[in-house]
């Protein structure tokens, strides 16, 4: 994930390891050190992905090559993962600009009927519990699941659509950070 990440960012323009750390964590990489993202540059570097740009002095630049760029594309196409973790495809929707169409609709699509079936287990679980010995937290902690998944499933809805009818959504986001929406 983090050559996902790396890649994805690097798709935008030649970052800096210093930048590259700050919008890693924004993507969700919270305790990423520059001892993990400095072998990982190394190492996208050695695969001929990325290629390190001299700056100003001892600092280095890093941009993406053209191997990279269709690496990037391999791994934002890349279905291959059935019940794609939460933070895989966050990752992956982070840089969905650079996919077709067709194929984002694809993507979002098999999300959402991974997170129905995911739904149902989920809610067959709570009703299961509902009626045994689980404690109130732990029947709370599996109501406030449902909730998330029916949320994101609804999240998902307005992105298809949006897609579908190349609408933009969210593109006020000072409200939503207010809570006002």
């Amino acid at each position: 994930m983090l050559d996902l990440a790396v890649l994805g960012l690097l798709r935008a323009g030649p970052r800096h390891g210093y930048d590259l750390k700050g919008h890693l964590s924004e993507l969700g990489f919270r305790r990423i050190s520059f001892g993990s993202l400095y072998p990982a540059l190394r190492r996208l570097e050695k695969r001929g992905l990325i290629i390190a740009l001299r700056t100003n002095g001892r600092r280095k630049a890093y941009r993406l090559s053209e191997e990279g760029s269709a690496e990037l594309s391999r791994l934002l196409r890349d279905e291959s993962h059935p019940n794609e973790e939460d933070r895989r495809f966050n990752i992956r929707l982070a840089f969905f600009r650079y996919l077709e169409p067709a194929l984002r609709v694809r993507s979002l699509e098999r999300r959402r009927r991974d997170l129905i079936d995911r739904l149902g287990s989920t809610q067959r679980s709570l009703q299961r519990a509902s009626g045994g010995t689980v404690d109130r937290y732990t029947l709370a902690l599996m109501r406030h699941r449902v909730i998330s998944i029916q949320a994101d499933i609804e999240w998902l809805d307005e992105l298809i659509a949006a897609e579908r009818g190349n609408v933009q959504i969210y593109a006020n986001t000072s409200s939503l950070m207010r809570g006002t929406e």
